[in-house]
């Protein structure tokens, strides 16, 4: 009987011992597949949306300003502020910038921004024909700037340039025929005042496109409609005549009026003949316009 019974305590005992080791098992490979979880969760990179700092690049027009230009404008500035005559100087700077906008318009056009605040009142602005942008040299830029350091010559040349760059666009004038006769007086009477201008080949070239323009009309601006009234468009015509009545001491005087009244003998008609006759005229005055 006591056998028994003990045979049953021994039993319980070894179970109790069995059952212990099993829960400690469960347990502990538990424990052990949540710290692997948690070392796996600790290297993953959290997705969170982090803002990379750009660096912005610097437009091309102001790199190439500040490693090409900027040097200059500081050199000439420092001259002209103890020297009296600038003109030569200034002429070599200017040239600078002119052959500055034609780099930029042959390799970074498609960097042009119009709305950008550089642009407002800077050495380059950004004119635009048929929706098209591109760069030019911003004569007012310079007038403001360097022109208290420049002869009177130089100072009213520039106003002309700044007035002169809307002159004509795609083939045809951009302005009446009538303010292309004002820019002629005011070509004329400035190359007579100024003849030693350091620009004064520049002026006579102007001078003689202007009086070409005028006198023959370009292709979008004809003086003549050919090809519906054949007549010679009213608003020469006026013009014609008020340099005639306003422009008697004009040394171009005799060229409007030979015109003018050849034109005026064919009732102001365009024909065969009479475009024959402009050859002549055309051949006859500008060999040698302005010299």
């Amino acid at each position: 009987m006591f056998h028994i019974k003990y045979v049953k305590i021994i039993s319980i005992i070894f179970g109790l011992i069995i059952l212990s080791a099993l829960s400690f098992y469960i347990f502990n490979d538990h424990k052990s597949n949540i710290q692997t979880e948690k070392v796996s969760e600790d290297n993953l990179i959290p997705e969170v949306s982090v803002k990379q700092k750009t660096v912005k690049k610097e437009p091309p027009v102001q790199k190439y300003y500040k490693d090409y230009l900027e040097k200059d404008e500081t050199r000439f500035l420092n001259h002209a502020k103890t020297s009296k005559n600038n003109d030569l100087e200034f002429s070599k700077l200017q040239t600078k910038f002119i052959k500055a906008t034609d780099v930029l318009n042959e390799k970074y056009t498609n960097y042009i921004d119009p709305d950008d605040d550089y642009y407002k009142n800077n050495w380059v602005k950004l004119p635009c024909i048929e929706g098209i942008y591109f760069y030019s040299v911003n004569s007012e830029y310079f007038l403001n700037k360097y022109g208290q350091y420049l002869s009177n010559g130089y100072r009213e040349w520039l106003k002309f340039i700044i007035k002169k760059e809307s002159v004509m666009q795609d083939g045809g004038l951009a302005v009446p025929p009538d303010t292309l006769r004002e820019y002629i007086i005011f070509l004329e009477k400035f190359i007579e005042q100024n003849p030693d201008f350091i620009l004064i080949s520049d002026a006579k070239d102007f001078l003689e496109s202007y009086l070409m323009t005028y006198l023959e009309g370009i292709d979008n601006s004809p003086i003549f409609d050919k090809w519906n009234t054949r007549k010679m468009k009213t608003e020469f015509k006026e013009s014609y005549e008020k340099f005639l009545s306003e422009n008697k001491n004009s040394k171009y005087y005799p060229m409007v009026e030979e015109l003018y009244n050849k034109s005026k003998e064919n009732d102001f008609n365009w024909d065969r003949d009479f475009d024959a006759w402009l050859y002549e005229y055309h051949k006859k005055y500008f060999a040698s316009t302005v010299n």
